[in-house]
């Protein structure tokens, strides 16, 4: 097993994050759900789950389970910003390998930093670590592929460490109910338990010539059932293009929106990522795209050409939230985005008047011209005026690893 990759999932995140906030609802049972009678939960605490209960359940029907359940109005601005710092944390302090699959989800290739004999060594400490600085309890499944890995977390809940060989499969995999295998849902499911597939293992078992699986996967049969054999995909999806555009994406996988205020809270916080990432690497976009995904998992676009660049968050939000007005018809959401393209570097071109340019004296604006002068010759803003330099001390950079993995693309 030369590849090591970790697959890590924050037990019940969403109500874990409330209780970074209110310390109060540690060891309560808390569901996350607007307070109201068939309003429908998108998280429970593990005190519910450990009753039965589950995300996706009305309240009325949590409360059969337990009366004394306390319902929290679902906040998406703290689930994004602390998870985008989780993630930052990961990848400042172990790999920028990593691969950001959902809101509290992410795989990482370890492959270079640990060997197999101290693979779970490393995993009890990021698990620690995370606990201890932000205070979400994680697990982490160990493997040498993105699949196996994903589902050795599965059986790791809550708060785990599990590693998996590929010797393990045999016994420890293909014994799981096939709903339990990653990208399968429930109607694929109950189309495969109607031709005799109700285990990983029984779909392992078949080739890629059997009609009845033809008729349910196409041409990704194979695909399904090597999978299943332990024979999937090994790298992960961490190496992006991003000379092209700079975009960011987020899909729910717990609950799907139509509360228009809270996607315009994502979108908002999407922006201020792209923005950081944007000027950053001295970059501008004429272009704006905002995507929606439906319950569907079909991804709408709509994009904006611009007369000018722009990589201010709020000129990349205001022409944003126009997009998707035009996008969003108070349907069910899964996933939203937002991208920047038609990139050119800032010194190839006029650079546009700061939003925040305060009157200066003729001596501070001379001293300005022959700073963005000698910037402009190197094409990178390496020289500062000292008031530029006072500023950049305080301004916060919350997208360091995003960072990382673009100087890496250059």
């Amino acid at each position: 097993m030369n590849n090591i990759i970790f697959h890590i999932d924050f037990d019940s995140y969403f109500a874990s994050a409330h209780r970074v906030l209110n310390p109060q609802y540690e060891n309560k049972p808390i569901a996350i759900a607007d307070n109201k009678k068939r309003s429908i939960a998108c998280s429970v605490s593990y005190e519910l789950k450990n009753k039965g209960a589950k995300s996706g359940w009305p309240n009325y029907k949590i409360l059969q389970v337990e009366p004394r359940t306390i319902f929290i109005k679902p906040d998406f601005n703290l689930y994004v910003k602390l998870s985008t710092k989780i993630f930052e944390y990961l990848a400042q302090n172990y790999t920028k390998k990593i691969e950001v699959y959902s809101i509290d989800e992410c795989w990482m290739d370890v492959s270079d930093i640990t060997n197999l004999n101290d693979a779970e060594q490393l995993a009890l400490k990021i698990q620690q670590q995370i606990k201890q600085k932000f205070r979400i309890p994680i697990s982490i499944g160990i493997s040498f592929n993105k699949f196996i890995a994903k589902l050795s977390t599965n059986l790791a809940k809550p708060f785990g460490v599990l590693l998996t060989k590929f010797s393990d499969i045999k016994n420890r995999i293909w014994p799981l109910d096939i709903e339990e295998y990653f990208g399968i849902g429930k109607s694929t499911a109950t189309k495969l338990r109607n031709v005799g597939i109700n285990t990983i293992g029984k779909l392992a078992a078949r080739n890629k010539y059997d009609h009845d699986l033809y008729e349910i996967f196409k041409s990704q049969t194979s695909v399904f059932i090597e999978e299943a054999k332990g024979n999937g995909k090994i790298g992960l999806n961490y190496a992006r293009n991003e000379l092209k555009s700079i975009g960011n994406e987020l899909t729910f996988l717990s609950i799907d929106l139509d509360d228009r205020t809270e996607l315009l809270k994502i979108l908002y916080q999407l922006s201020l990522k792209v923005s950081t990432r944007a000027i950053n690497r001295n970059m501008l976009g004429y272009s704006v795209t905002v995507s929606l995904r439906s319950i569907e998992k079909v991804w709408r676009r709509k994009q904006l050409t611009l007369k000018h660049p722009i990589n201010a968050a709020d000129e990349i939000y205001k022409n944003g939230t126009n997009l998707f007005n035009q996008l969003f018809k108070e349907q069910m959401i899964r996933g939203i985005g937002i991208k920047l393209s038609q990139l050119v570097n800032e010194f190839d071109i006029g650079k546009p008047q700061s939003l925040f340019e305060d009157q200066k004296t003729p001596d501070t604006n001379k001293l300005k011209i022959l700073v963005d002068d000698l910037n402009k010759k190197i094409r990178k803003k390496v020289l500062k005026t000292g008031i530029e330099f006072e500023k950049d001390k305080v301004k916060e950079n919350v997208q360091n690893r995003y960072l990382k993995n673009d100087r890496e693309e250059n």
